[in-house]
């Protein structure tokens, strides 16, 4: 995992260290694991969804950069997503959770990438 750029925002660097954790965890479950690929994939998400709201939690509510700003922007997007989700009455609740998952696992990425980690 490389950062693109060295940070002096404290909150940055410390949402970037989150994240970074975060990965290094669902690495973890892949390389060291003995567990069937739905178990891990759902263990994956869960790590994913815990980071998010971890993240979520410390934004500030006046933003001070433009990777925070895309970090929220991503983050409410998701919860718009996943709201008109649980709106929809035309799936089953397996196609919901799989759709659930998959967003979470989008935004997941996409905040990664905001915060300049590749």
């Amino acid at each position: 995992m490389a950062v693109t750029a060295e940070v002096r925002d404290p909150l940055l660097k410390q949402l970037r260290e989150m994240a970074i954790a975060a990965l290094e965890e669902r690495r973890g479950l892949v390389v060291y694991s003995r567990m069937d690929a739905q178990e891990m994939d759902q263990l994956a998400r869960q790590v994913e969804r815990d980071a998010l709201e971890k993240i979520r939690v410390l934004l500030p509510q006046v933003i001070t950069t433009a990777e925070i700003a895309g970090v929220r922007s991503r983050l409410d997007r998701m919860d718009e997503h996943v709201k008109e989700l649980d709106a929809r009455e035309d799936i089953s609740e397996r196609s919901r959770q799989l759709e659930r998952d998959d967003i979470t696992w989008r935004t997941f990425e996409e905040v990664v990438w905001a915060l300049g980690i590749e």
